[in-house]
């Protein structure tokens, strides 16, 4: 048991296991103020948190409802039940993973951290497309989830201006409960990078991607082929992406179909200072991703003063549009995308390294915290 002066607060993080989820919530962690005022209740599916993070302030409760109906019966009443099991109850409530936690909500304050934005894009998916069905959940059931449970002591905290500007829009949010925090770079370029990873005898363009549909990676296939059909040489074009071949046999196959195999290398996931070399040491980075909530490969590109061809998105907008080297361009236009590419290869600019000026950091998250109590 806690002492009485204690404050105990529960974090929900029980479906952070990978990506950009696992990441906030190690930058979450190591962002906790070291203040015995708090004690954090963190609820992760991920045992080695505890070697990698141990802070006196902080208790690690392993639960593995990390999917599905598990994560559901959680959210509803799971912490609920161990709270009532262990005689713990909270003053206060976190929920990284989008979705806030069914907990007497008129009671205890709350905040949900929202990393998700596909519920706010004005695009739709199908349901019977193997491929699409997983966006057409988030896009048409997992908005359900976000605004459930949401009690008048609630809070939301984005990534992004528009994601909030959204999410009051869509779930009627009062514009004094939503708060934008977005993530900050510092000083990138000055990463100790010791090689390139590059044959200079080629133009060498960087796409750090994924193989999922909304990543839009056909977007650069397409431009490519609109260059080679205009009788364009394009022999001295590498683009260099950040999966493997294989994991998405549709983008593969119209590769090989076009033969622009010579022009395609598949890289596998890196290590982070590995894709910040490739950052560096690139000639263009392209990023034609229609879905993304704040789209942080783009300042990752312009710390190192890379010209930068991307989805003209609410993402991108908010993010690169005071920066000079970027240039944004609508999804399924080929004919510009071919055009924006080639133009860089011809004319090989080089800009200033960018920083973007963002006043937030996790420190206005915890103050957040402080003015509850």
């Amino acid at each position: 048991m806690q002492l009485a002066s204690n404050k105990v607060i529960f974090v929900n993080a029980v479906a952070l296991v990978s990506g950009g989820g696992l990441i906030t919530l190690k930058e979450f962690i190591k962002n906790i103020p070291p203040d015995n005022t708090y004690v954090y209740y963190i609820f992760s599916s991920i045992p080695s948190l505890e070697q990698e993070f141990p802070n006196k302030n902080i208790k690690y409760i392993f639960f593995n409802h990390k999917k599905n109906i598990s994560r559901i019966y959680w959210d509803y009443i799971g912490m609920r039940n161990w709270s009532k099991t262990n005689s713990l109850r909270p003053d206060f409530i976190i929920s990284l993973q989008n979705t806030p936690v069914n907990f007497y909500n008129n009671e205890i304050p709350q905040i949900s951290y929202v990393m998700q934005c596909i519920p706010f894009i004005d695009r739709q998916w199908n349901f019977f497309n193997r491929e699409e069905r997983k966006m057409w959940f988030y896009k048409n059931i997992y908005p359900f989830f976000m605004k459930a449970y949401i009690g008048k002591l609630h809070m939301i905290v984005t990534q992004s201006e528009w994601v909030g500007k959204s999410f009051i829009k869509k779930f009627n949010i009062s514009k004094d409960k939503v708060f934008p925090i977005r993530p900050i770079l510092k000083d990138l370029h000055k990463y100790i990078l010791l090689k390139s990873y590059f044959d200079t005898n080629y133009y060498n363009i960087f796409l750090p991607s994924a193989p999922h549909i909304y990543k839009n990676n056909e977007e650069i296939v397409n431009a490519l082929i609109h260059l080679k059909n205009n009788n364009t040489d394009i022999s001295k074009i590498k683009i260099h992406l950040t999966f493997y071949e294989n994991e998405d046999n549709n983008l593969k196959n119209k590769i090989n179909k076009n033969n622009l195999i010579d022009n395609f290398i598949f890289l596998g996931r890196l290590d982070y200072k590995v894709m910040l070399s490739y950052y560096k040491y690139c000639d263009l980075v392209v990023f034609p991703s229609y879905l993304e909530t704040f789209g942080l490969p783009l300042l990752e590109a312009a710390a190192f003063g890379k010209p930068i061809i991307c989805a003209n998105e609410f993402y991108s907008q908010e993010v690169v549009s005071g920066y000079e080297g970027a240039i944004l361009i609508d999804v399924d236009s080929p004919t510009l995308w071919a055009n924006s590419i080639y133009n860089e290869y011809i004319q090989k600019r080089k800009f200033k390294n960018y920083e973007a000026k963002f006043n937030e950091t996790w420190k206005d998250f915890f103050r957040i915290i402080d003015s509850n109590f």
